[in-house]
């Protein structure tokens, strides 16, 4: 069992566990919970959803909102989202028999997870590939506003444009390449979770 939360991070977690989620300027956040084998939330099935209101409105990667998974001896999940600043908390309980899949449908779930392994991991490292560059290319951006050099401006925007338009379909090499771009031509490391 894993959970999807806004801006496509996701988690994979069984039995009692609790994960802490970075989100930017949101003061309500959507909370889904999924089961299957796979990082990437459409390979798997929605087992339900519920909203946290009240949470702080905050920069991205200052916002925390901690997210505990609990499941009982008869197979009832407990999911609470709690806010570590306002402690604002929502929570949903999933039962065993809503939703679920049947066996085989599991199984299946998991041998496509084996198969398509090397695939999802390089998935994986794109998405905290482009959530390092992005940060980064912000960073490097501010610094070379302050110093008014438009040259380093307009590079910086290339790196933008590159990842909203072509970074999805790019391979994990040319996301290394922009990485290494931002490190040595502006000093700014691109730092990945």
């Amino acid at each position: 069992v894993g959970t999807a939360l806004a801006h496509g991070d996701w988690r994979v977690t069984l039995d009692e566990r609790t994960h802490l989620f970075a989100f930017e300027l949101d003061t309500e956040i959507d909370v889904v919970v999924y089961e299957g084998e796979r990082p990437c939330v459409d390979a798997n099935n929605k087992l339900g959803e519920f909203l946290i209101s009240g949470c702080e409105r905050a920069k991205a990667g200052v916002a925390q909102v901690e997210v505990t998974f609990a499941l009982d001896a008869n197979g009832i999940l407990n999911v609470t989202a709690r806010d570590k600043v306002t402690n604002a908390v929502a929570n949903a309980e999933i039962k065993a028999d809503k939703g679920r899949l049947p066996e085989e449908e599991i199984d299946r779930m998991i041998a496509e997870a084996e198969m398509y392994r090397a695939q999802d991991e390089e998935s994986g490292q794109k998405l905290q590939m482009k959530n390092g560059i992005e940060a980064a290319m912000y960073k490097a951006l501010g610094q070379a506003r302050d110093r008014g050099d438009e040259d380093a401006q307009e590079q910086i925007e290339n790196i933008r444009d590159w990842l909203e338009f072509d970074a999805d379909d790019a391979p994990l090499s040319e996301y290394e390449q922009r990485a290494e771009i931002l490190k040595t031509s502006f000093g700014v490391s691109v730092l990945m979770n």
